[in-house]
C-alpha cells in the first residue's frame, strides 16, 4: 500500500471549507460526514501500523515493512491534522440542535488520535533503541589481523619469501579497511536516516498533543455551555416552583375569602330571617 493509493481511498476528503463566520446546516452535515470518514480512516490505520510494529525486530521485520509503515504513519498525522482543522469549521455551526452530533465527534476522533499516538509513541520507542544499539555495535568492530603493531621483528633475516606473504597480507589488510570504511559510510548514512525519521516522529507527536489541547479547550467550551444552559433549566425551575407556590397561595386566599363570604352571607340570611319573623309576630298582635 503506498501514500497515492491511501490518498485516493479517502476519496478527497482531505479539504477544509475556507468559509468564514458561521456554518450552515448543510455545511455542518457536509463536513460531518467527511470527519465521521476521516475518523474511520485513522482507526483503520492505526489497526494495520500495530499489526506492523508489532513485526518490528521480529523474522517478519524488513526494509519494506519499515518503508510502509513510515509512508502510512505520515499519512495519517496528515489526516489528523486535516481532521483538527475540519472541526474548527464545524464549531462554527451554532445550531443548539446539532450540539449532540458536534460533540460526538469530537469525542470520536479523541478516541482516534489517543490510539495513534499510543502506536507512534511504540514506534518511536523501537527506532530510538535501534539508533542506540547501532552506535553501541560500532565500538565492537573487530579490528583487521595484523592491524596492530605486535608484529616481531627477526633482525632482518626475513626470506624474500615472508616477505612476498607479509606483501600479500598487507594487500589484503588494505581491502578489508577499505570495505570497512564503506560499510561505515553505509551504516552512518542509515543511522542518519533513523534519526532523521525520529525528529519527525517527535514533532509529530507535538503537534498531536497540541491538537489534543485544542481539543480539551473545545470540550470546555462545550462544559461552560452545558453549564450555562443547566443554570437557565434550575433558574427557570426555581421561578416555576416560585410561580406554583404563589398560585396555591393565591387559591388558598381565594379560599379563605369565599369561606368568608359564605359565612358572613349566612349571618347575614340568619338575621335577616329573625327580623322577618318578629316583624310577622308584631303586625299579628
Amino acid at each position: 500500500m503506498d501514500l497515492k493509493h491511501m490518498e485516493n481511498g479517502m476519496g478527497g476528503g482531505g479539504g477544509t471549507v475556507g468559509n468564514t463566520g458561521t456554518l450552515s446546516e448543510i455545511d455542518f452535515q457536509r463536513l460531518a460526514q467527511i470527519i465521521a470518514t476521516s475518523i474511520q480512516k485513522i482507526v483503520q490505520n492505526v489497526s494495520t501500523m500495530q499489526r506492523m510494529v508489532n513485526q518490528c525486530n521480529t523474522p517478519q521485520d524488513s526494509p519494506e515493512l519499515k518503508k510502509q509503515l513510515h509512508q502510512i504513519m505520515t499519512y495519517t498525522n496528515q489526516v489528523v491534522s486535516d481532521t483538527s482543522n475540519q472541526l474548527d469549521e464545524v464549531e462554527k455551526c451554532r445550531e443548539r440542535h446539532l450540539k449532540i452530533q458536534r460533540d460526538r465527534l469530537v469525542d470520536e476522533f479523541t478516541t482516534a488520535i489517543t490510539a495513534f499516538q499510543a502506536v507512534q509513541r511504540k514506534t518511536l520507542d523501537i527506532k530510538i533503541n535501534q539508533v542506540h544499539q547501532a552506535k553501541a555495535n560500532q565500538y565492537n568492530i573487530p579490528k583487521p589481523p595484523g592491524s596492530s603493531n605486535n608484529t616481531t621483528n627477526n633482525g632482518g633475516n626475513n626470506s624474500f619469501f615472508d616477505d612476498n606473504i607479509f606483501g600479500k597480507k598487507s594487500q589484503q589488510q588494505q581491502q578489508q579497511q577499505q570495505q570497512m570504511q564503506v560499510q561505515e559510510e553505509i551504516d552512518l548514512q542509515a543511522l542518519e536516516e533513523q534519526e532523521k525519521v525520529i525528529r519527525e516522529l517527535e514533532n509529530n507527536i507535538v503537534g498531536v498533543n497540541e491538537i489534543y489541547k485544542k481539543l480539551g479547550a473545545m470540550v470546555y467550551e462545550q462544559g461552560l455551555t452545558v453549564d450555562s444552559i443547566e443554570s437557565s433549566v434550575e433558574q427557570t425551575s426555581v421561578f416555576v416552583s416560585q410561580a406554583a407556590d404563589n398560585l396555591r397561595k393565591a387559591s388558598s386566599y381565594k379560599n379563605k375569602i369565599r369561606k368568608k363570604k359564605l359565612i358572613l352571607f349566612s349571618i347575614l340570611t340568619v338575621v335577616a330571617v329573625l327580623i322577618l319573623i318578629v316583624m310577622i309576630m308584631q303586625l299579628r298582635n
